[in-house]
């Protein structure tokens, strides 16, 4: 049932609760402060009156009686017994004293409506009562005010809730609507009302916006990477077409079939390569699953799985090595340094290539000055490829991989080129 309720609802309920709550406990607090209060008042202007009764007593004949000076107000009553609770004498309001019969006993009582007070008093016993009719009228009628009152403030309470939770809420309605309306009509350029100020619902309203410009810019790369992949993917494919289309246009021999199949081939394996790319590139936006990595025995499988490449490209590895670990991936910190030491063999000058596993850094260095600086930041979009390296077969997913890899580790790619050499390092967070 509650579950099915707006929020405001919620929220009103959960004020008014409090509210009445806490009404209840103060009228509590006040109805006995104010029994206490006028009940202590009560018992103190029973020990006055029989202050001055006891001072009143005096002895006519051998008969204890009150002196005609003691007139007590209407309402008390004032009685002089014997110990067996004979009446002896009385001053006041005597009818009501008269109409009961209380026990001879010492102290404070509440008997027949009527507060008693029972004392010594010279061999004798002297009783002082009054009615409590007037103090129960009274705690009655502020009962009654206050449960009235509760009632009404609690309405106030309600109301004045719904007010708040409703004005609270209304900027997250305006974010719910916005949402819905990016949702529904597919515009991530649009952003939510910016909320004045420092509070929750400021806080929220730049959140939100910052999530959609992080969804707008992930839609748009989204796209550009699918446009970009769809092109490249294009160019092969055709060729393909073309080739089979060749092939296919007129008989031909064994060796002549054997020749198209070879060429193409070559075209599938490129295709392959591009298609292994896009998916270890679009792995790279799932959660990373960090573990301790060590990064000299990754960079000695490396070199040693990519040791016949070297060799075709008439080059050597030189390995430093020295104790490193991080938190990374153990397979992808190999791949990306596969793609590191692939691009060091293809566009690096010299016979050697040197890769340097130390501290929580890897660092790969080919003679060369290595791609211009003003290049780099697009050579790390895939499929890009240096302007004079064209030639060279290749996808131009490699350094993108590699650097989306190091995004996901929280690492640095950092290039650093020397007078003769162009080093490329990838240095992860300190463990």
């Amino acid at each position: 049932m509650i579950q099915h309720l707006s929020l405001r609802v919620k929220l009103t309920l959960g004020y008014a609760l409090v509210f009445a709550v806490t009404i209840m406990l103060g009228g509590g607090g006040v109805y006995f402060a104010a029994e206490r209060a006028l009940g202590a008042s009560l018992d103190a202007t029973l020990q006055e009156t029989a202050s001055v009764a006891r001072a009143s007593i005096e002895r006519v004949g051998g008969e204890a009686t009150f002196t005609p000076d003691l007139k007590p107000s209407a309402d008390l009553s004032i009685e002089l017994l014997r110990p067996d609770g004979q009446v002896i004498t009385r001053a006041g309001n005597g009818s009501e004293g008269a109409q009961a019969r209380f026990p001879v006993t010492s102290g404070l009582t509440t008997e027949d409506a009527r507060r008693v007070l029972t004392l010594p008093a010279d061999g004798l016993v002297l009783r002082v009562s009054r009615s409590t009719e007037a103090l129960s009228g009274f705690l009655e009628t502020l009962a009654k005010l206050l449960l009235i009152g509760s009632v009404f403030m609690i309405a106030a309470a309600c109301a004045a809730g719904y007010w708040l939770a409703d004005r609270a809420l209304r900027p997250v309605d305006a974010v719910a609507r916005t949402a819905d309306a990016i949702a529904r009509r597919g515009d991530y350029a649009e952003r939510v009302l910016q909320a004045p100020g420092n509070d929750e619902m400021a806080r929220l309203t730049r959140t939100v916006n910052s999530m959609l410009d992080g969804l707008a810019g992930t839609i748009e790369r989204e796209k550009a990477f699918a446009r970009t992949a769809a092109h490249e993917l294009r160019t092969p494919l055709t060729v393909l077409r073309g080739r089979l289309d060749l092939t296919l246009r007129k008989p031909r021999d064994a060796a002549e079939y054997e020749r198209a199949l070879h060429g193409m081939r070559g075209r599938v394996e490129e295709l392959q390569t591009i298609t292994e790319g896009l998916l270890a590139l679009a792995r790279t936006e799932a959660p990373a699953a960090l573990a301790p990595v060590d990064l000299a025995a990754v960079a000695v499988g490396v070199t040693q799985a990519l040791e016949d490449t070297a060799l075709n490209y008439g080059k050597r590895f030189i390995l430093q090595v020295e104790p490193a670990r991080v938190n990374a991936e153990h397979d992808g910190v190999a791949r990306a340094l596969s793609n590191l030491l692939e691009n060091a063999l293809k566009y690096g000058e010299g016979e050697a290539v040197v890769l340097r596993a130390a501290g929580h850094e890897l660092m790969v260095e080919s003679a060369g000055s290595g791609p211009l600086r003003e290049d780099w930041l697009r050579l790390l979009q895939p499929f890009e490829r240096g302007l004079d390296v064209q030639a060279v077969a290749g996808s131009g997913l490699g350094l993108a991989l590699v650097d989306a890899l190091a995004r996901r580790w929280q690492a640095q790619l950092i290039p650093q080129w020397t007078a003769t050499t162009f080093q490329v390092h990838l240095r992860f967070p300190a463990p």
